[in-house]
């Protein structure tokens, strides 16, 4: 029954389902459409995907998809049969001879067994913590570098906004050397407006000076001169005069 449902396949799809079942790791779930529209159960056309862990296995070595193939077909009980049949049958037509390699591995496959059953857990998970330690201390270097070149690129950014700065600094620098010309500028025309005053000072000074000192011999000789033209009548008569003024004053005063 078992043969009988194989043959009901076609010869190109034997070997392709055999290797491919639908599990989870199985490439099969990740078949393209056929181009016909029809079923891509057994396609070709796969592209495969690397699981992160291997899938699941019966005694040790035969693969979860090959028990799944012959369930809905034979059932539970079909992969084995199959198995004991295929047996059976290499063993009676000795095509497989039993000699003393196969009662050598007779006695190894039990250890490898009990060997990766006992001890496989253990040494998985010793494997599985140093590829992790390596994975962590690789994240832990590309993250050392990472965070080394932001440093850098920080730092450039923080150079380029100090380049700013000295641009802004030129600036004022620039403008302080013109404020600094400007107020030299305006002390010198003050230097020179003082100077310049100081001159028109000087000559008006000069010329009071000249005009008093005019003045007072002008005065000087004027007396002089009036003095010389009074006579000893003219001054007896105009004593007279006066004293005749001050009388006729003193009439008209009230009593």
């Amino acid at each position: 029954m078992i043969i009988h449902s194989i043959l009901k396949l076609h010869p190109k799809q034997i070997t392709p389902c055999l290797i491919m079942s639908h599990t989870v790791t199985c490439p099969t779930r990740y078949q393209q459409s056929a181009p016909d529209g029809g079923s891509s159960k057994c396609s070709s056309e796969t592209y495969l995907k690397r699981a992160e862990k291997p899938g699941k296995v019966r005694m040790g070595f035969i693969p979860e998809e090959w028990f799944l193939f012959f369930h809905p077909k034979t059932g539970v009980t079909g992969p084995y049969m199959f198995g004991i049949v295929v047996a059976n049958y290499l063993f009676s037509k000795e095509i497989y001879v039993m000699e003393h390699e196969y009662y050598t591995a007779l006695s190894i496959i039990p250890m490898l067994y009990l060997a990766n059953t006992k001890l496989g857990p253990g040494l998985a998970k010793m494997l599985d913590k140093d590829i992790d330690d390596l994975a962590n201390s690789l994240e832990k270097r590309r993250e050392d570098e990472k965070s080394v070149f932001e440093n850098v690129i920080k730092e450039s950014k923080t150079a380029q906004w100090r380049a700013e700065g000295q641009k802004l600094l030129m600036v004022a620098k620039k403008e302080n050397v013109a404020m600094q010309l400007e107020a030299i500028y305006r002390e010198r025309c003050m230097q020179l407006f003082l100077a310049v005053k100081g001159r028109m000072d000087y000559q008006v000074k000069l010329y009071r000076a000249s005009a008093r000192i005019q003045q007072k011999w002008m005065v000087q000789w004027i007396i002089q001169n009036v003095m010389k033209s009074i006579t000893p009548e003219f001054e007896q008569a105009y004593l007279s005069k006066a004293i005749g003024d001050i009388a006729t004053i003193a009439n008209r005063a009230p009593k």
